[in-house]
């Protein structure tokens, strides 16, 4: 029972990073996904707020440093956060834990709040292991583009139904997504800037809540990063993410990151 009144803070959001996000009660979640397979996304790490309550989500770059969205962590301090790796389902016993040395938010989000620059690193203060359960991701060139039509998966703990049947899922969710020109986003999206449009690959799944800092991958690189939810939850809506390319040097600033090749 414990358990699941943990997973019921997924519910909650304490900040949204754009004036956009007001309009949903919750943070932005993924719907209709598929269970993730055993070591499928090494890359992947819950994010626990006062060592207990599932806030957000992130990504492995290095032995020392996590990638996640910058209002995930904004008004919290780094002792208040606990990172659980190399677990694809709750009460899983093999749950790698650390806890967090600090906390960095890119400074142009810091001072205006901007959805276009939501993104932030944690520090752990063990550096973490690497085997096959745990493993850093792979960022793409400065500035890379990712071209439209490709098939990318979107990554998460969120809800698989909408705002008015929360389903909450025991295992990480992955729900296949396709980019599309940015035009498409208008109809949904007043801004959007650094951000990638994407739309589901099976337009009978909606794109609805995902989990906030969570990754979005093509093959083993993090094109994107979840940030804002959509406006509805209909089907075919489109969804957007932060565009990772635009970021890599600033993140290399912190951090030695493994960066795509060709």
């Amino acid at each position: 029972m414990k358990q699941y009144i943990l997973l019921l803070a997924l519910c909650i959001n304490r900040d949204f990073s754009s004036a956009e996000e007001i309009q949903n009660p919750l943070q932005p979640r993924i719907n209709g996904v598929r269970n993730a397979r055993q070591n499928e996304f090494p890359f992947v790490v819950g994010l626990l707020l006062n060592r207990s309550i599932m806030e957000c989500s992130g990504s492995i770059i290095n032995q020392h440093k996590v990638l996640t969205a910058a209002h995930c962590i904004k008004g919290t301090t780094y002792n208040q956060w606990l990172v659980t790796a190399g677990s694809y389902y709750w009460g899983d016993t093999n749950v790698i834990q650390r806890k967090v040395s600090s906390l960095k938010m890119h400074p142009q989000y810091k001072s205006t709040g901007d959805s276009a620059f939501d993104i932030g690193i944690m520090d752990v203060a063990q550096p973490f292991e690497f085997n096959a359960a745990v493993h850093p991701v792979v960022l793409p060139r400065f500035n890379e583009r990712l071209r439209p039509g490709t098939r990318a998966v979107a990554i998460g703990w969120g809800l698989t139904q909408t705002r008015t049947k929360m389903v909450l899922p025991l295992m990480l969710q992955a729900l296949e997504v396709v980019p599309v020109v940015n035009g498409r986003c208008t109809r949904v999206w007043t801004t959007f800037e650094r951000s990638i449009c994407v739309v589901n690959a099976n337009i009978l799944d909606d794109t609805c809540f995902g989990d906030s800092g969570g990754p979005m991958m093509v093959g083993n690189v993090q094109w994107g990063l979840t940030s804002s939810g959509t406006a509805n939850c209909k089907a075919g809506d489109p969804m957007k993410f932060l565009d990772v390319s635009r970021f890599t040097e600033w993140i290399n600033r912190f951090s030695t990151i493994r960066r795509r090749n060709n």
